[in-house]
């Protein structure tokens, strides 16, 4: 038994060791193709043409490996540029092809040096332009999303130092401002200008249908406009600048090859005396610009919404984990976004004694903690979630993993000096972490691929809602998933048990049926006639949200006595009872203006 657990282990620790060299590995990799992407990024749009890179793909080895090369690229056929990591994920799949096809024996970086090697020499006025720009995007990447306004001027200045440095001489006088969408989509309040443009501009809206900067928003392309007195689509704040001529360049804050746009980055010469028109590579380095801040939004509206989801998670948490005492989450975040890889613990949010505290500046994790440290740092890395005692206080850690699998912030539920919660909080709780998960997967699923997903009915009006009230709606939908697996056998051996039912369980079948069904029904009609239903039901469609017999679900809810959970069957009862409490909650804030 012994020499069993032993070979176990070490074949365990092999995996593990294996796993770390290959994301050492990978991230060796993605170092050295981020280093020849750069050199290859010459316009400092942060995209490249793909056709350059497959020409020289296609002349490796001589041409020798022509047909395998291009099986490999089969895959980007409909793709004419690629990001940073569309490049290194195309480098890799030609090198895994190449690599079987030869039998072996194929180095990554070989293939990096070679197509390094066909790389257009550049003369030294192009390259210095061209280094101070990307070294300029770097320091842009490198405030921390919490810093907005640290962000807002750097982009001003480097934006004003490019014009002055690499513009067509005399230097042009820039009005530069950033415009950001309401949660609705449809407002555009201006959050920072240069300072000519503050008083005129600065927390100003711009209504939809107003200029031309939805037009922008919906194309996801910029626009360029000189002589702007000559157009008429253009809204001028000030009046009198329809008067004068200058030219004026608009771009959307969004991700690379994404459509969902943040807002505008506008930039003007309607202030300079001399009409001023912006040359390509101007343009070109503005697009720039407006990648590195959407990189930038995509954070800040991530963690936006993570505070919602947390927010309606410590709610419920008051509703039905009384003997959690306290909850602190805690982001794993990156240092910058040059390097992601180096990650720092920060305090967010504390929940205790039914009040949240956000902190307005997160609090890194000191040496003095650095005992408590160890066991947070230990779930974020090997991003598990662990079970940890300090100071006489159990700790229940949730790691919570993003798209890349790895971990991105943790969730530290205290449940005082108790070793565990008790049968129905605890079964509640992990309820809640998987509905964190799966929230946030959809976040980052609309972040990244542009996908949102809308099921219920208010949802469909209201972005706003929607994403104040993701976590909520994605534990419904997870109970109505639960629903559907629940077995025909387990549920009439319930409905057969009805001398264990109280008047609470009688109550919430009776709300349940007459609400879904409009009318009493037998419960051995359940099975066919009711759970069909309640798996299909939206509690804030117009025909049931105005419907009275929601008023008899609050009081219910609010003296329930949860003795209830512990009979025989009790499962399939609490299923109900999560469904009606989920389903009134969602009905009641659809309906709050």
């Amino acid at each position: 038994m012994l020499y069993l657990s032993a070979v176990r282990y070490i074949d365990q620790k092999n995996k593990h060791e294996k796993k770390v060299q290959q994301r050492i590995t990978d991230k060796q990799q993605r170092s050295h193709s981020d280093l020849l992407f750069e050199k290859m990024n010459t316009t400092c749009t942060g995209v490249i043409k793909i056709e350059q890179l497959t020409n020289i793909l296609k002349q490796y080895k001589e041409g020798a490996a022509l047909e395998t090369v291009e099986l490999a690229l089969q895959a980007y056929q409909d793709q004419t540029q690629l990001s940073s990591a569309q490049f290194f994920d195309l480098l890799v799949n030609v090198h895994l092809t190449l690599n079987d096809a030869m039998g072996g024996g194929e180095k990554f970086d070989d293939l990096l040096k070679y197509i390094d090697s066909q790389l257009p020499p550049l003369n030294s006025s192009d390259r210095t332009r061209i280094h101070n720009r990307q070294q300029w995007l770097k320091r842009i990447r490198n405030i921390s999303f919490r810093t907005l306004d640290n962000l807002y001027k750097e982009v001003m200045d480097i934006i004003q130092k490019d014009s002055d440095t690499f513009g067509n001489p005399p230097p042009k006088h820039l009005s530069i401002y950033i415009a950001l969408l309401n949660d609705d989509r449809n407002q555009l309040r201006y959050v920072a200008t240069t300072k000519d443009q503050e008083n005129l501009l600065l927390d100003k809206a711009l209504q939809q249908g107003e200029g031309v900067s939805f037009q922008v928003l919906e194309t996801g392309k910029w626009a360029y406009f000189n002589q702007t007195k000559k157009h008429t689509r253009i809204k001028f704040f000030n009046p009198l600048a329809q008067k004068q001529s200058g030219s004026f360049v608009i771009i959307p804050l969004k991700r690379l090859q994404q459509t969902h746009a943040y807002g505008l980055l506008g930039i003007d010469t309607i202030q300079d005396k001399k009409e001023k028109a912006f040359v390509q590579h101007e343009v070109q380095f503005y697009e720039g610009i407006a990648s590195a801040l959407a990189d930038i939004f995509t954070f800040v509206d991530f963690d936006k919404n993570m505070m919602k989801i947390l927010q309606r998670f410590t709610y419920w948490i008051k509703q039905r984990c009384s003997n959690v005492s306290t909850v602190d989450y805690y982001t794993y975040e990156p240092a910058s976004m040059n390097n992601p890889a180096e990650r720092l613990l920060k305090h967010v949010i504390r929940y205790s004694n039914g009040n949240l505290t956000t902190f307005d500046k997160p609090k890194t994790i000191n040496s003095r903690e650095q005992v408590f440290k160890y066991h947070l740092e230990h779930a974020a890395v090997t991003c598990q979630s662990i079970i940890a005692s300090f100071l006489g206080q159990t700790h229940m850690i949730q790691a919570i993993r993003g798209r890349d699998n790895f971990c991105f912030a943790l969730i530290d539920t205290i449940i005082g000096e108790k070793e565990e919660l008790q049968s129905s909080e605890k079964q509640d709780l992990i309820s809640m972490y998987t509905c964190i998960s799966k929230s946030v997967d959809e976040l980052e699923e609309e972040l990244i691929h542009d996908t949102i997903k809308r099921v219920l009915n208010y949802e469909q009006k209201s972005d706003k809602k929607r994403l104040t009230y993701i976590f909520d709606r994605t534990w419904y939908t997870h109970i109505c998933d639960t629903i559907k697996q629940l077995s025909s056998e387990k549920v009439q051996e319930f409905i057969n048990d009805k001398t264990q039912w109280n008047d609470e369980t009688k109550q919430i079948l009776s709300l349940i049926s007459r609400i879904v069904k409009q009318k009493e029904l037998d419960p051995n009609e359940y099975i066919e006639g009711l759970l069909p239903l309640m798996i299909e039901f939206d509690p804030t469609a117009e025909e049931h949200v105005q419907n009275n017999l929601w008023a008899g679900v609050e009081p219910l809810i609010q003296t329930i006595d949860r003795s209830i959970w512990q009979q025989p069957s009790s499962d399939v009862i609490k299923i109900f009872y999560d469904w009606l409490n989920l389903a009134y909650e969602l009905k009641t804030f659809s309906k709050a203006q």
